[in-house]
């Protein structure tokens, strides 16, 4: 069911009933979506918001999904997985230039490889991994066919309020845009002024956990599980029920992927410590070889059989062996009686 602002959304928040309880309030949030498990493992500061996004894409159901700022490309990669899994006629569209900036980081070409050999098998029949800038690729959406916008490139406040400006256009009558690191006050950060300024009486709502995410309602109609979220902002128990579901569920996904990691670091780990034994297996015997060869070096017979050896070299045409023989041969002609005159 859809539910439509008519006279502000303050009267609709206010038309929820005061009578309802903590279990009706809550009861639209719990979907199967969010136990879902993340089919995408990489490093990212996104990984405990990915039950979220699973939710938004199934509650919400949007035509076009647009994402600024994918890197390696967890969050991009949840709302793809939802797509598919929910069986969604939707278009996705990953857009950046893979090469980092001052907040992310910068990186080689092998961030982009390793996103698009794991995206491209996957969700390649209706995604899209755009490598540009945001302003370059601005161009090539229309006007009001964006259903779904989550803007995660540089956090700057300039930054942000450019990107948000630009493809404020590009927002269809209603649609969601999702804003990361509202909740990040260093480094030069500056998404939370931008937060502040744009959600004011607008329904909105705003996760603390993982460094923030922003959820900002552009339109006017939308399912009621998304309105029993707006309405929680301006709830501070269910508001608090809300982000402690979230983030507990997030906290999960976090922890599976930290056990699947220690997992990986165990097999590597064995894997190694059997080629470092093989290795130590090889030296053994290269070991006894070589004491071989210093008893047989260091023994009599190899000794007194030196100069048939040489000699043997010499009649091959091995003429510096001579070199090794020629002190003894100075040794033996000094060691010679003289002849008397």
């Amino acid at each position: 069911m859809r539910r439509r602002i008519d006279g502000g959304w303050l009267l609709n928040k206010q038309s929820s009933g005061s009578g309802e309880t903590a279990h009706e309030s809550l009861a639209p949030i719990f979907r199967r979506s969010i136990f879902w498990t993340p089919e995408r493992d990489a490093p990212s500061a996104w990984v405990e918001h990915v039950p979220f996004a699973f939710w938004l894409v199934d509650v919400l159901r949007p035509r076009r999904i647009v994402e600024l700022g994918t890197h390696n490309g967890v969050s991009y990669s949840a709302m793809c997985q939802a797509v598919k899994t929910l069986g969604l006629a939707t278009s996705c569209f990953a857009i950046d230039t893979w090469k980092g900036d001052e907040h992310a980081g910068f990186y080689g070409d092998d961030v982009y490889r390793d996103l698009a050999a794991f995206h491209d098998r996957r969700y390649g029949a209706f995604s899209q991994l755009v490598r540009s800038s945001f302003d370059e690729a601005l161009h090539h959406f229309e006007d009001g066919s964006i259903d779904l916008l989550h803007i995660d490139g540089l956090h700057t406040y300039e930054a942000v309020r450019h990107d948000y400006e630009s493809w404020l256009p590009k927002l269809s009558d209603n649609a969601i845009v999702l804003f990361h690191d509202t909740n990040v006050r260093e480094r030069n950060f500056g998404v939370f002024r931008l937060w502040n300024e744009i959600t004011a009486g607008r329904p909105h709502f705003s996760f603390l956990h993982e460094h923030g995410l922003g959820v900002l309602c552009h339109g006017r109609d939308y399912p009621d599980a998304l309105w029993a979220l707006f309405r929680a902002d301006e709830d501070g128990r269910l508001g608090s029920a809300i982000r402690e579901i979230f983030a507990t569920v997030g906290r999960s996904v976090r922890l599976s992927e930290q056990v699947s990691e220690l997992s990986r670091l165990r097999q590597a780990l064995a894997a190694r410590l059997d080629e470092l034994a093989g290795i130590k297996q090889e030296l053994e015997g290269s070991t006894d070889r070589i004491a071989l060869l210093d008893r047989i070096l260091a023994s009599h017979s190899w000794r007194m059989t030196r100069p048939l050896r040489v000699a043997g070299r010499l009649l091959r045409g091995d003429w510096p062996a001579l070199a090794e023989v020629r002190p003894a041969l100075i040794r033996i002609a000094r060691s010679l009686p003289t002849k008397t005159r």
